[in-house]
């Protein structure tokens, strides 16, 4: 069953081989309702990644590995693999992927070259039993790949998934409308889809809020506005790949009042970071990321929310959440040393003040009542000790739980191995990375070393100049060669 879900999609992959060019009317048939867009150009990503004629054919020959003999036909094989073009699907153009709103189901679109050749592979594709008979309706020929609608007319193919209930023939008719639709209709006639269309990047990509579920959307929106429009809020990704490194940019497209006002008092809550803490931790710290931080700011801010408000007001932990958010301003930090190998951590914070720790200590009467189910312990001055038997009982996983807490040269830290507080790197700090000068002045920074993996893979970060707009740059170790062919490489290919 495992195989002969893997040619299914292999197949539904094969028809899509496509991208777009400007005034390819195959493009009105994406949904008009799509909440996100891709585009991507399959042939560039192909050059990219260096699959010349050898490279093609030994890929052809490990994917016919893997499809034994669920497609025997060597000939159809060759076919398709080593000349998409004779699918019917036109190569130059940009495949498109989308998902409805509320990830109703998804879909790929593709610029139909030659109606006759794709009605000859799914054909071909029948007699292996892969698909249904070929059916006609509604002027376009469809037919059910697995759990994939595909239809297809003189100018575009569009294959649909349903993802949350249904079956694959119930989105016919939806498919039928997409392929129906002229200039004007659609996203293809949306401001959105110009934006796409003006950026660069091998893939490019358009989603809204609308995208999640409603029961995703409400913990998420709870206490805010209910003139909050998913639908506007909204961002725009480029990815790239470049010769040692891959380069992608995520940009804000909202235009929800709500929501910008939001942002605009995040903003004022946050700074730009110090990078106090790039020294503390060694070069070779698997996880690493801060932000510059008025907790007293953030504090005010969750408070205008009524849920956590009424969070912090009827909470059975008797905490003066006030005085701990008071206390932080400067730089927070958290890192995950060697997450391969160990769930441990360590945050640290700027503090302006160490008085915030007596609330610790009104938690002592509470926590003698539970019988030995959850401990509090002095460990010296201004450091405490917290377990508990099973954290479940506050509702923090299952199992056994130790924390060190406590406040030490005007830093708290939060650990959950007490060795590594005050820790110092032996060698080389964060900040003698080749990222390391980069993190002060900035809102956010993250990064992840990938060296404990694999060698070439190097590192990623992540980081905003502005609060706003994100920047991510995956670098390997090998610079001179595109990234995508060194993954090719690595991958076995």
């Amino acid at each position: 069953m495992r195989r002969y879900n893997v040619a299914i999609w292999v197949g539904i992959f094969m028809l899509s081989l496509a991208s777009c060019t400007d005034g390819s009317k195959y493009v009105l048939a994406l949904p008009d309702d799509a909440a996100l867009v891709a585009s991507v150009n399959l042939k560039t990503l192909s050059q990219k990644a260096g699959l010349n004629d050898e490279k093609e054919k030994s890929v052809a020959r490990k994917l016919k590995a893997v499809l034994g003999s669920d497609l025997s036909s060597q000939e159809l094989v060759d076919k398709i693999i080593q000349n998409p073009s004779e699918s019917g699907i036109a190569l130059e153009d940009n495949i498109y992927f989308f998902v409805r709103k509320q990830a109703a189901s998804a879909g790929v679109l593709a610029r139909v070259s030659s109606r006759s050749a794709v009605a000859d592979l799914l054909e071909a594709f029948h007699e292996q039993q892969l698909c249904g008979a070929l059916r006609e309706s509604g002027g376009c020929t469809w037919t059910v790949m697995g759990n994939t609608l595909i239809a297809y007319s003189d100018i575009a193919l569009v294959a649909m998934t349903p993802l949350r209930q249904g079956e694959a023939k119930d989105l016919q008719y939806q498919a039928e409308r997409l392929l129906r639709q002229k200039e004007g209709e659609g996203f293809a006639s949306t401001p959105d889809y110009q934006k796409m269309m003006e950026s660069k990047g091998d893939i490019v990509t358009l989603a809204s809020l609308e995208l999640l579920p409603s029961e995703y959307v409400t913990p998420l929106t709870m206490g805010v506005s209910a003139e909050l429009k998913l639908k506007d809020v909204k961002a725009l990704a480029t990815l790239s790949f470049e010769n040692g490194k891959a380069v992608a940019d995520i940009i804000p497209v909202i235009t929800d009042g709500v929501m910008n006002d939001l942002l605009e008092k995040q903003l004022k809550a946050c700074s730009v970071l110090k990078g106090h803490y790039l020294d503390t931790f060694s070069s070779n710290t698997g996880v690493w990321m801060a932000m510059n931080v008025d907790g007293g700011q953030i504090f005010s801010l969750l408070n205008e929310n009524p849920t956590m408000r009424r969070q912090f007001k009827t909470s059975m932990i008797p905490l003066d959440f006030a005085a701990i958010f008071n206390a932080v301003k400067g730089d927070v930090t958290i890192a995950f040393p060697n997450p391969l190998h160990s769930r441990d951590f360590i945050m640290y914070a700027d503090v302006v003040n160490r008085d915030f720790l007596q609330t610790f200590e009104a938690l002592k009467p509470l926590v003698a009542m539970s019988g030995g189910q959850v401990k509090l312990l002095n460990k010296g001055q201004d450091a405490y000790e917290f377990r508990a038997v099973d954290a479940a009982m506050l509702n923090l996983g299952k199992g056994p739980m130790a924390l060190w807490f406590g406040v030490k040269d005007n830093r708290f830290y939060l650990t959950n191995n007490d060795q590594l507080v005050g820790k110092k790197p032996l060698g080389w700090s964060l900040r003698d990375t080749e990222w390391g000068g980069g993190v002060t002045g900035k809102r956010f920074f993250g990064a992840v070393n990938f060296a404990g993996m694999t060698g070439g893979l190097g590192y990623l970060t992540a980081e905003s100049p502005d609060g706003k707009n994100i920047h991510i740059e995956w670098v390997m170790k090998d610079k001179q060669v595109n990234v995508l062919q060194q993954l090719v490489q690595i991958v076995g290919f």
